[in-house]
Order: structure tokens, then sequence, then C-alpha cells
């Protein structure tokens, strides 16, 4: 969650030019292009795309080493959330809880997102001994039956590991009085599973999650389309969304159903929405290239050879900033990202709210200070 200051810094820097006065909101890091896995939604790992990861493929796992200089430069800028992702499984990264205790080192929120295969016991304890504060655990199958369906080729009874691993890690922290991390059974919604939400609220009830989480199904401009929900699908599943709202709530369940909602309904108006990410995000791939976000095809800089502080503010970044809030930015991003699903649409829509009125005479007088 950012500071008041943050905003206001965000905002001092809309209204000045193209410099931020302030360090990204948070960041999104990929661990390791490892996988176990080969989900029918992945972008990297579906056995229906089959295309070269992007980046330097000589680079399987963040170099540790980069990951501590990007979190001390990313601390004294002021960024307190860290999202620790991958092109792959973040558990095969083999010094990820070095990271984390780094990531804690410097003050960072820190969250991890994983298909949960590998959690047994004794990484569990690991988890909790490493300080980090959520977990989001991927799972697009509700049952055994349905597991083969989403994780073609894949051993089914990965669909009983990770309902172990969730049940021994909420024990786990039970037994030890550990507040984090907080616990959260992430959904991909596609055409396969829209109707089984129930059973995934059952399913996070039983293994004692602190929280559900939905992603809309992304498509890679086109491709995998088929597992899409339709449109009248999509108009049905919102409806049921909506209503589940309460029942999570009345659970005592966090949830991003609103922001779900935000997602799937990004082509109604992205149009009229500039995009704001380069002033509060920042993403960074295996291989050091630091980009806008995770659909971005741009390479705003690499900390192999450059420290994040000289990134954030670098010609490239400022040139990015500017591109996306020129009139004509949809162009732009169409050419330049695959923005169908926007993961950042809420963040985008509160700073629109409050700087769209100075926004024309940005884009008139504002540029290079």
């Amino acid at each position: 969650m950012a500071t008041l200051l943050q905003k206001y810094r965000l905002l001092k820097g809309l209204c000045a030019g193209d410099l931020a006065f302030t360090g990204p909101f948070y960041v999104t890091i990929d661990l390791t292009r490892r996988c176990n896995l080969r989900c029918l939604g992945c972008r990297f790992h579906s056995p229906e795309i089959g295309e070269a990861f992007p980046g330097n493929m000589g680079i399987t796992d963040l170099p540790v080493d980069l990951a501590e200089g990007l979190f001390a430069d990313i601390s004294a800028l002021g960024t307190r959330q860290l999202f620790m992702v991958a092109d792959g499984e973040p558990f095969l990264h083999p010094r990820i809880f070095e990271i984390i205790r780094l990531a804690k080192k410097h003050g960072l929120c820190a969250t991890i997102t994983t298909n949960g295969t590998l959690i047994n016991e004794s990484r569990a304890r690991r988890v909790i001994d490493s300080g980090l504060d959520c977990i989001h655990v991927s799972l697009w199958a509700s049952s055994y039956e349905t597991y083969p369906q989403h994780y073609p080729g894949t051993d089914p009874s990965n669909f009983h590991r990770v309902i172990d691993g969730l049940k021994i890690l909420s024990s786990l922290k039970a037994e030890t009085g550990a507040r984090t991390p907080h616990i959260t059974l992430l959904n991909p919604i596609d055409r396969f599973n829209y109707r089984d939400v129930d059973k995934m609220v059952l399913l996070a009830t039983e293994t004692g999650c602190n929280g559900m989480g939905f992603t809309p199904f992304k498509t890679i401009r086109g491709t995998l389309d088929h597992y899409a929900l339709s449109a009248q699908e999509q108009l049905d599943f919102q409806r049921y969304m909506m209503a589940l709202t309460k029942r999570l709530e009345s659970l005592g369940f966090s949830h991003n159903i609103n922001r779900y909602l935000a997602r799937s309904n990004y082509h109604t108006f992205s149009q009229n929405l500039p995009c704001y990410v380069c002033w509060f995000h920042s993403r960074v791939k295996v291989d050091g290239a630091v980009l806008p976000c995770g659909r971005s095809t741009v390479t705003l800089g690499n900390l192999r050879n450059t420290r994040f502080a000289d990134i954030w503010n670098s010609e490239a970044y400022r040139t990015e900033r500017l591109k996306r809030l020129a009139p004509d930015s949809c162009r732009y991003l169409d050419e330049t990202a695959d923005c169908q699903v926007c993961s950042y649409v809420t963040d985008n829509q509160k700073i629109h709210r409050i700087f769209k009125h100075a926004l024309p005479l940005r884009r008139r007088f504002g540029g290079r200070k």
C-alpha cells in the first residue's frame, strides 16, 4: 500500500514532466525459468505455445547478487511491496529462501506466487521461518479428476500434493503462532473451471487459507482463445462473482473480486484510460532486464550492467512514460504490450480519477524538465 507521501510525489512527477520523484510502489521479479508443470494457460510452458522464452536463454535463475542490489535500491527509493513470481515455479530456484530473507532484510513486504506442488513439511517450515508475508498458491483444477484437463501430461496426484501442502502450511502457522504468511488460494479462470468456484471456496476453507484470489484467462494475442470464456459466459460469471463477495467476506476471507471484474472489463474503457504504470511499477526478468510490466516487450535497462536506481529515471524510462501518456498511446501499447486483461487497471483508474483534469495540460506543456 502506497503512503500519502508516495502518492503526492507520484502526482508531482506527473505534473512536472517525466521524472519520478518516488520509487515504484511495487516491483515484480521473475525468479526462475524452471518449471515442473505445463499449465494449458501458461504463456511460458503451455504445450500449445512452444515459443522461445524472452531474454537471455543462458540464464535460468535470477542471480542472488542482482536480487540483493535491486532490493537495496528499491528500498532506498521507498518501495515496500515486492512480488516474486517466475517464468516457471519459484520454489525451483536453488536459493529461494536466501532471496526471501534478503527481501525482508531490506524491509520489503514479500509475496510469492507458486503452483504449490513443492510445499512439504520441511519447505513449509522454511517458508514460515523466512518471514515471507504472503503466499499465493495457484490452482486451476478443483479436483483430482479435473486436474489432467488443466495440466496435460502431468501426474494428477499433484492435486493432492497442493491440497496437502496448504494444510501443512496452515497447520504449522497455527502450531507456531506465526501470523505470516497470509495464504491465498489463487484460481485462474477459464471456460473449463468457471463453474467450479464453489468447489474452490470449499477447498480454501478446508485447507485453512486466509483468502481467495481470481485471475481472468490471458490469451497471447489471440493464442489460446479457445480456453477463454465467451462473452455470455463472461457476463454470467461476473454476475456470480458479484454475489460471491458477501459469501467470502462472511468466511473472513480476503479477496480481489473488484480487481478481477475491472480486469475482465478492461476492453470496455481502455481506449480512454492512459497507462501510468511507468510511474509506480517495474518488472525484473530472470536475466536482469527491467520492463514496465510483464506484458511489455520494451526493455528499459538491465541490472547486470546498471543499478536500478539509475534505470528508474533513465532516458529510456522517461521516454516510455511520455509515450504511455501521449494522445496516441493506445496505438503504441498495441504494438509493444499485450494489455487485454491489464493487471494494473485498478491502479491506473485510481490515478486517472485524480489526474484526468490535469492530463490535457500535461500533454500540451509536459515533457523534459
